[in-house]
């Protein structure tokens, strides 16, 4: 008896990778639709879980949130009143107001002061320029090709 294994025989063939036929292509407006039924499903889930969570806050809760949401408006009204009194006092045209940004008062007073020198930089009036020519009502030059030059050179030559 011989413990040897077979060799392979060279007639077998590798089994080849199977091209992809129509059927099995993936259809990605289904594959789409599928996912957009469950993004559905979810934010209803998600409504639901936010209502029942409302429900089971207590009543001190309730209170809290409402006191948290109280204080960020009155913030908010009193960061404003502070910007809007920056720019009375510095009397800046309501086109400028945008430019006028800060969460304190000096910073709010600082920008301000910038938007209003910039402001009277660009309405002051600006000064004439005087153009000075070299040689303005002096006689021009005389052309090479003229009269002009052959009895200035006689003149200069003193020839008559």
């Amino acid at each position: 008896m011989s413990t040897e294994t077979p060799a392979p025989d060279a007639t077998t063939e590798a089994p080849a990778t199977e091209t992809p036929t129509p059927a099995q292509e993936t259809d990605w407006k289904a594959e789409a639709r599928k996912w957009e039924t469950r993004a559905k499903e979810n934010s209803t889930a998600a409504k639901r879980l936010a209502e029942i969570e409302e429900a089971s806050k207590t009543e001190a809760q309730k209170l809290a949130d409402r006191a948290a949401a109280a204080e960020k408006a009155l913030a908010e009204a009193q960061a404003d009143a502070l910007r809007s009194k920056v720019i009375a006092k510095h009397a800046i045209p309501e086109d400028y107001h945008e430019f006028v940004v800060g969460a304190t008062e000096d910073e709010l007073t600082a920008k301000a002061e910038k938007v209003k020198a910039l402001i009277e930089a660009q309405n002051a009036p600006q000064a004439t320029r005087h153009v000075v020519v070299a040689g303005e009502g002096k006689t021009p030059a005389l052309a090479l090709n003229g009269d002009g030059i052959e009895s200035a050179l006689k003149n200069a030559l003193g020839i008559q």
